[in-house]
């Protein structure tokens, strides 16, 4: 990422400021309180806005109700320009307003949050840095020197809390805490889980106790079934006798039934035979008139009619054409008799404007009215046609008429003469009937008597059926009281099997808790003797690394600040130990370029890890320096040529009111101040 240009309005001494900033090392040069501050602060607000704890007040001009700020800036040789805006409210509150990223071409106005994720994105921050503040940017970009004065001169855990947090390795922690939480919800589970289990001892012995009952239950119903049994066995025996004797009675009551049958019979068909005799005469008296017919008549009359009838159905449509057609020409002839009409009154041509002679009115006259009589021909033509038409249809109609009653009396006459057809052959069909039922009647009588001298020998059958009755009812009482016994018994065994089954499912389920306790407390053991312990492993390698590799960079930059007489380290807690010849010295006994140059090779060591370590970033070709020689011998400030060199920015912006360091840069910036700050 580079910085290409910058407009502020309103941002603390400026009124309106438009910079450009170009490649190289670029010094922003002016006297204390000129405003080159403000100009770093323009360009952090323009990126991330305010930061959390950060009042609007601290940027907003004094006596202005808005400000506004535009950064473009490129990434990947892609151009993103970004303009944020803070607002006074009526109640005095200060507030961001808006926000806008345009990325090439394409500009969106997003919310404070969404702005600031789309920021963090675009520099390719990791994602855990957007709820970190600006903290990345400020490490690896820009700090103010006296915020890494103080960051040295914090307390030891506060600074190794604040730089895990900035290289990311504060995660081991959320790991340890987080399995800290993790570890008392398993103490939680097991508890409950111990409460859970508690009562599987007692459910073994319910279980023990049910199942005795079950073996005895078990016992009666095998009892009740050898006795049911034999009830059963007598209960057949039984059934078989009374079938027997049933049979017996049975065949009587068929004998019986057979006698009523036949005198049933044998009195219908003596009905039948009365009847029949009846209907005999009745029918002679139906066949005595004869009625003449033929068949070829009816077919000859059917066929006349249905030819008409086809005419007439020719000749109905042949009318609807020629209505059609006389309709067709009564519209034909409208038109040409408007035209005549129009031809008579028209004074101008309606296309051409000319006036139209009476010469041209008269010859479309004479060509409308030939048209009109040629018209009028075959419209009289067709309206002969259709009247002879209308006769003809008149005609066929009443032809068809006449061929239809023809047709009805003729088929009346076959209906009647198949009538007395049917009823002669009838006749002979009823008296052959008739003497067969008289031959009938007479068997039927011999049948019957016979039957009535059988059934004299079925007479003491009913009394041995009652008595062996009576003993089944008495033994299938006693069977039915038995199978009650042996069904509630049953019913009982049924319940009491699935009390089991029951008690099984809820002894298997505690056992599955304790095993469920065994696993959460192996859980625990491995969480808090080996998890635990290989994350405080992984997290002391990984802050050795960093320290080693820290506390190098670090002491090469402070030894091309300071003499070769000092040289620093840093110590378990990255807190600087500074050595003058085999003795540490503390860092307020330091002068105070010394101190100052301790902070700027911890700012630069720091940075240029922080981008080893994140070496995808996009802001690691840019470098701000504010005021980095406060303090410094003339010697000191040299050696910052040494610095600027070795910087492998390919940004660096530097603020600073030493005259020396213009040398030492590719460009220089004046910033003055009368009133309102100004860039020259």
């Amino acid at each position: 990422m580079l910085f290409k240009k910058l407009h502020i309005q309103n941002i603390r001494s400026y009124e309106d400021l438009k910079i450009e900033f170009p490649r190289g090392s670029v010094l922003l040069a002016g006297d204390v309180g000129s405003g080159k501050t403000s100009i770093l602060l323009g360009l952090q607000f323009a990126l991330f806005g305010l930061q959390p704890g950060q009042k609007g007040s601290s940027i907003l001009r004094h006596g202005t109700d808005s400000a506004y700020a535009c950064l473009e800036l490129v990434i990947d040789d892609e151009t993103i320009t970004l303009e944020r805006t803070i607002k006074k409210s009526k109640n005095g509150s200060i507030t961001q307003d808006l926000n806008v990223i345009t990325v090439g071409t394409a500009r969106e106005e997003l919310s404070t949050s969404e702005m600031k994720d789309r920021v963090i994105r675009i520099l390719n921050y990791p994602k855990e840095f957007v709820k970190k503040s600006n903290l990345l940017y400020k490490f690896t970009v820009y700090t103010p020197q006296e915020e890494m004065k103080s960051i040295i001169q914090e307390r030891p855990e506060i600074r190794l809390d604040t730089l895990r947090h900035i290289f990311g390795i504060d995660r081991y922690k959320r790991i340890k805490d987080n399995s800290q939480i993790l570890l008392q919800k398993i103490k939680e589970a097991i508890k409950i889980k111990e409460v859970l289990a508690s009562e599987l001892n007692l459910l073994k012995e319910k279980f023990t106790l049910e199942n005795e009952k079950k073996i005895i239950l078990s016992r009666e119903i095998n009892n009740l079934n050898l006795e049911y049994q034999g009830f059963s066995i007598k209960k057949q025996e039984l059934e078989e006798k009374l079938s027997s004797i049933q049979k017996i009675i049975e065949e009587k009551r068929e004998i019986d039934s057979e006698i009523a049958k036949l005198q049933v019979l044998i009195q219908g068909k003596k009905d039948l035979e009365s009847r029949m005799k009846k209907d005999i005469v009745l029918m002679q008296k139906q066949i005595h008139e004869k009625i003449d017919f033929s068949e070829g008549r009816l077919q000859e009359v059917s066929k006349l009619l249905e030819k008409h009838k086809t005419l007439l159905e020719e000749k109905n449509s042949r009318f609807l054409l020629i209505s059609s057609k006389i309709s067709v020409l009564d519209s034909k002839k409208e038109s040409p008799l408007k035209m005549k009409e129009k031809m008579m009154t028209l004074e101008n041509c309606p296309t051409c404007f000319q006036t139209v002679s009476q010469e041209h009115k008269n010859k479309i006259t004479k060509r409308t009215q030939f048209d009109i009589e040629e018209i009028d021909r075959e419209l009289e033509q067709k309206i002969q046609e259709k009247q002879i038409l209308v006769r003809d249809i008149e005609k066929e109609k009443e032809l068809i008429k006449g061929y239809e009653f023809d047709k009805n009396n003729f088929q009346q006459d076959k209906i009647k003469f198949e009538h007395q057809k049917i009823i002669e052959t009838k006749m002979k069909s009823d008296a052959f009937v008739l003497d067969r039922v008289s031959n009938e009647i007479i068997t039927l009588q011999e049948q019957t008597e016979q039957l009535k001298i059988k059934t004299q020998s079925f007479s003491q059958s009913q009394k041995l059926f009652d008595d062996t009755k009576f003993e089944y009812k008495k033994i299938n009482e006693e069977a039915q009281a038995k199978e009650i016994s042996l069904a509630t018994k049953n019913k009982e065994l049924e319940i009491l099997k699935k009390r089991l089954e029951e008690l099984q499912r809820d002894i298997q389920g505690k056992e599955k808790i304790r095993e469920e306790i065994n696993y959460l407390r192996r859980l625990q053991d491995w969480v808090q003797e080996k998890f635990i312990a290989m994350i405080n492993l992984t997290e002391k390698n990984v802050m050795v690394k960093l320290r080693s590799e820290f506390s190098s960079i670090f002491g090469e930059w402070f030894s091309m600040l300071v003499s070769d007489s000092l040289s620093v380290r840093l110590d378990e807690d990255f807190t600087p130990i500074i050595i003058n010849q085999d003795y540490e010295i503390e860092y307020d006994f330091l002068s105070g370029g010394e101190r100052t140059a301790v902070a700027l090779a911890y700012r630069l060591a720091l940075n240029q890890v922080l981008n080893s370590l994140l070496s995808k970033i996009k802001t690691k070709d840019i470098v701000i320096l504010d005021e980095p020689t406060d303090g410094f011998a003339t010697e000191q400030i040299d050696k910052m040529r040494d610095i600027f060199e070795q910087l492998k920015a390919e940004q660096i912006i530097l603020v600073s009111h030493e005259q020396k360091i213009e040398g030492f840069v590719d460009h220089v910036m004046h910033v003055r101040k009368e009133g309102v700050s100004r860039v020259e």
